[in-house]
């Protein structure tokens, strides 16, 4: 049996660097907020390298509970 979910993709320019699981959309995109954030305030995304420039974004998806660990909070 398959959950739906929300997978937070973490990428750095073109690479995959992170994917986890949550059961909440609100949480989801809580973190993908923060992460997206940091580049705003910290440099500018014209002088920045695409593979430093890190991207977070939540995609809804079906798993199975069983195998992937799924994040509450």
């Amino acid at each position: 049996m398959t959950q739906l979910v929300f997978a937070l993709v973490v990428t750095a320019g073109a690479n995959t660097i992170s994917v986890e699981h949550w059961s909440g959309i609100e949480t989801c995109l809580y973190y993908s907020r923060k992460l997206n954030s940091q580049h705003v305030t910290h440099y500018n995304h014209t002088h920045s390298p695409d593979d430093k420039v890190i991207h977070a974004q939540c995609i809804p998806v079906r798993v199975n509970p069983d195998i992937v660990e799924i994040f509450d909070h």
